[in-house]
């Protein structure tokens, strides 16, 4: 569910709002953002850089828990230094199965001030094609799944104190869970024939 501050939600009533999509990598190597801008926003500890981001594919959910899949094409942008050598480095970068956010980034109309990011789809990066098509120039598509993914995996979690450690140094949930036997609770009446 996504839950607008009053100040843009007037905006938006208003039809007066500006909205720029925004994504954000986080790779095994680095984190990297890009957004569909002039110029560079710094936000949440990150600097996102303008120009590149072309699209993104729509953002289709459902009610059921299967993953579903959306691309972010990012393209060539000399002026901004997105060059196709610098997009070509992807292939350096530890990037399958590495977390992918867009958002939706509402600026106020006159000051040009942020007002609200709100995050519109997370997911796993797949695939990263590259493609040099004569009229949109070199251009590298990310194919990403949905993190409803996460509910097909495997986990491994024991319920164990020392599991419980990895996680959280110091909590003792688990701490009497070995400890406690095996107890056979009989359900419904005692049967008379044995």
């Amino acid at each position: 569910m996504i839950t607008l501050p009053d100040a843009v939600r007037d905006l938006l009533d208003a039809g007066r709002v500006s909205i720029r999509g925004m994504i954000r990598f986080s790779f095994g190597t680095g984190t990297y953002g890009f957004i569909r801008a002039l110029a560079p926003l710094p936000w949440s500890g990150l600097t996102y850089q303008p120009g590149g981001l072309i699209s993104v594919s729509d953002l289709s959910g459902g009610v059921d828990r299967t993953a579903s899949a959306f691309e972010v094409t990012l393209a060539a942008s000399p002026d901004d230094g997105l060059t196709p050598a610098v997009l070509r480095t992807i292939e350096e970068e530890d990037y399958r199965d590495r977390p992918v956010t867009v958002y939706d980034a509402f600026f106020h109309p006159d000051t040009g001030a942020l007002l609200h990011v709100q995050p519109m789809r997370r997911g796993y990066v797949d695939v990263i094609e590259h493609r040099l098509d004569p009229s949109a120039g070199y251009t590298l598509t990310a194919r990403c799944e949905s993190r409803a993914l996460d509910y097909t995996r495997r986990n491994d979690r024991r319920r164990t104190v020392a599991d419980q450690a990895r996680r959280a140094p110091g909590d003792l949930f688990f701490e009497h869970a070995a400890l406690r036997g095996r107890e056979e609770v009989f359900w419904g009446r005692w049967s008379t024939f044995q």
